[in-house]
């Protein structure tokens, strides 16, 4: 909880306050790029169902899953080739050439949901193949975005929590308005499907001091990326599938490790 202390000891001072803002408050990392408006469209939670993800295993097509800055990098596609239940799985396809660089570059699956309260629990399945690294950042996360959130503070336009699951072992960057938590440091194991699940109430509770209430929107991120690439170091590539995702109460989660 230092980090949370500190952080809110500068934001007290009036010309970094400023500063803080300015770089860091984007909905992804400070100096990236900004969602195009009216590429995902927030859900209403599935009626009758816990799960707050409409078409969580990707049997029904793509929707209401979306792809942001497509300027930027390509839309997943939904795959028959490889699923951990069902037919289909999400897939996202990481092809940079060695002699391309930049700060940050993302490969994104997402969805947005307003629910009326906060939920408990999200869980899954990844699977990773053809993973080559072409620089140290390069990993695989899954981020909450809570937005307009007026029971938390500092006021944020939005609160974040970042869960990388394989490929990195220390936080990427710095960005004020979120907080990483790993839950795996380890490169990602390829050709096997693999669990994972958190409780991200529990997470805001501890990190930011209380689940967000009151919010206009809730954006989950499943994500294949990197960070700082040099030109010319390797080609960064892989295939990542995502499927079963569930978001919603702990004691109703499908999924097994």
């Amino acid at each position: 909880m230092w980090r949370k202390t500190v952080r809110l000891g500068l934001l007290a001072i009036a010309g970094l306050a400023l500063f803080t803002l300015a770089v860091a408050c984007d909905e992804e990392e400070a100096g990236g790029p900004t969602a195009a408006p009216g590429v995902c469209v927030p859900q209403m939670p599935p009626e009758g169902q816990a799960n707050l993800f409409h078409n969580p295993g990707f049997e029904a097509g793509g929707g209401p899953w979306c792809s942001l800055h497509l300027e930027e990098t390509p839309p997943f596609e939904v795959s028959q080739e490889l699923a951990h239940s069902g037919e289909s799985s999400a897939l996202l396809r990481m092809r940079v050439p060695a002699e391309e660089g930049g700060k940050a570059k993302v490969f994104y699956l997402v969805q947005e949901v307003t629910p009326e309260q906060f939920p408990e629990l999200i869980s899954g399945y990844y699977r990773v193949e053809n993973w080559t690294k072409g620089t140290p950042k390069q990993y695989l996360q899954f981020v909450v975005i809570a937005f307009d959130v007026p029971n938390l503070t500092p006021a944020y336009p939005n609160h974040q929590m970042r869960y990388p699951l394989a490929g990195i072992s220390e936080e990427p960057f710095n960005i004020a308005n979120a907080f990483f938590v790993f839950l795996g440091k380890e490169e990602p194991r390829t050709g096997e499907w693999v669990y994972f699940e958190r409780n991200i109430k529990e997470d805001f509770q501890q990190f930011w001091g209380a689940a967000p209430a009151g919010f206009s929107k809730l954006r989950v991120l499943f994500e294949v990326r990197y960070d700082d690439k040099e030109p010319g170091t390797a080609a960064a590539e892989a295939d990542v599938y995502y499927d079963d995702l569930y978001m919603g109460p702990a004691s109703a989660n499908p999924n097994q490790p």
